[in-house]
């Protein structure tokens, strides 16, 4: 019954593109408006040249490059494509799937390493289509490739598409980078290979949470990174690298929270790098754990979770060269970091021991970089740089090992220290004039050489000198 039905839209769909294919008047007022609900084609871009191919056309072989002396009888690509809607019940009701299967094969090698993109595109109803790949300029356009493609776009369901990329290339040489397309309406997919290779992705967004889950297999013992773009009411670019064979995971966001969580079924000693629209920093795991929540306020505040010790998660303005950014690694269970950065303010750090962190933040004249292994639950420096001022340093009676703090202020006044070692509590160096006497009260040990300097009106001061 399925594939009656599915055979008979199929035949309805053909029937109106064949009135487009046999109307060539009405096949070039189609290209231009590209609103005719029977409308089929084949899109094509070589080295700059665009071509609209119609679909029954495209099968005996295009012309990419307007050369009749390359490829085969000036034919550069042949195309085979099935397309089949098919009509599946499922809990929620009956759905319609849209499947895809086209296979591209390059004739001839004289076009090989051109920039190419080429397309399935059309209309069904109302709803609009798109797939197809793209090759970058100099990287080799597959000898073949087979890309099936499976959309659920549950269009009479309060639900967000669902996407399945299958591609199967084949190279003359090494596997080479591509990127696939998927359009359907205003929700666009790509997926970048660096390189492409034998593999199965699932992709389920959920708009209304703020979600995307992902899944992937793998048939290739290459080393290879993919970029996921998908852009619709959120627009979110998830990269890979070192993928395993097999894994799945999800991620969501709250902007107004400031919150992340991944979720995923194993580790993986892989790399993750995720960017949000309208959030200015990006975040970066690698060693991926099978769970992690961050909570960021750049006014303050960050909660990092992360239940495995050998993940590195990175918050960053940047992936190259950040001017601000927080790391946290080593750390199996909770944290949390809370920073005033102005003329009297504070760092505190308090969670599992073991900790590792590094911080910088730069802005207005304020500079500040950290980093610190806590084997102490909880850390607090505090200051005022001023006349008079003080720096307050507390490690609860406990140890803060590779500890290096540096602070400036418009180059006017500033904190310097390193030490291997540290313990103190409730420690305390202040100071009453512009060239200073320092008081101490507390408790401060430290281990080998130590650096701690204050600097007051430009100038540095040795505060065990």
């Amino acid at each position: 019954m399925k594939k009656a039905i599915a055979i008979l839209i199929l035949i309805l769909v053909v029937a109106q593109a064949g009135e487009g294919f046999i109307n060539k008047k009405g096949y070039f007022k189609e290209i231009r408006k590209e609103k005719s609900n029977g409308y089929f084609s084949i899109y094509t871009r070589y080295n700059g040249i665009e071509k609209h191919t119609p679909l029954l056309q495209s099968f005996f072989g295009i012309d990419v490059d307007n050369n009749y002396s390359t490829g085969e009888n000036g034919k550069d690509i042949r195309i085979s494509l099935i397309f089949l809607p098919l009509i599946q019940s499922i809990d929620i009701g009956p759905i319609l799937t849209l499947a895809f299967a086209m296979k591209v094969v390059r004739m001839g090698d004289e076009i090989k390493n051109g920039e190419f993109e080429i397309s399935f595109s059309g209309l069904i109803s109302s709803h609009s289509f798109k797939i197809g790949y793209y090759s970058p300029e100099k990287e080799e356009i597959p000898k073949e490739i087979r890309e099936v493609v499976w959309l659920i776009p549950y269009i009479f369901y309060e639900k967000d598409p669902e996407f399945y990329i299958n591609i199967e290339p084949v190279f003359d040489e090494e596997n080479k980078n591509l990127s696939v397309i998927v359009e359907f309406d205003e929700k666009k997919l790509f997926v970048d290979y660096f390189p492409a290779a034998s593999s199965m992705i699932k992709i389920s967004p959920n708009i209304a949470l703020n979600m995307i889950n992902f899944s992937i297999e793998r048939n290739a013992e290459l080393k290879q990174k993919i970029r996921m773009r998908y852009m619709d009411e959120i627009a979110i670019n998830l990269t890979i690298d070192n993928l395993p064979d097999k894994m799945s995971f999800s991620i969501s966001f709250s902007n107004e929270e400031k919150r992340f969580d991944y979720v995923a079924n194993d580790t993986f000693n892989s790399t993750l790098i995720i960017e949000f629209q309208n959030f200015d920093f990006v975040m970066k795991i690698e060693y991926l754990p099978t769970r992690l929540t961050s909570v960021f306020n750049e006014s303050g505040y960050f909660y990092i979770y992360i239940d495995e010790k050998k993940t590195t998660f990175i918050i960053a303005d940047a992936i190259e060269n950040p001017n601000n950014y927080f790391l946290i690694t080593n750390l199996t269970g909770e944290s949390t970091v809370q920073w005033k950065i102005s003329q009297e303010g504070y760092l505190k750090v308090d969670g599992f021991k073991g900790l590792k962190i590094e911080v910088k933040i730069e802005f207005d004249g304020f500079y500040l970089k950290t980093s610190s292994v806590h084997q102490a639950e909880h850390f607090e420096i505090s200051w005022n740089l001023s006349i008079p001022g003080y720096i307050f340093i507390d490690t609860d009676n406990e140890t803060l090992s590779q500890y290096s703090f540096n602070l400036t202020l418009a180059n006017n006044f500033g904190i310097l220290i390193e030490i291997k070692s540290i313990v103190a509590e409730n420690f305390k160096v202040s100071w009453q004039k512009e060239i200073p006497i320092f008081h101490k009260e507390g408790y401060f040990m430290f281990l080998e050489e130590l650096i701690f300097k204050v600097m007051i009106n430009g100038i540095w001061y040795d505060v065990f000198g």
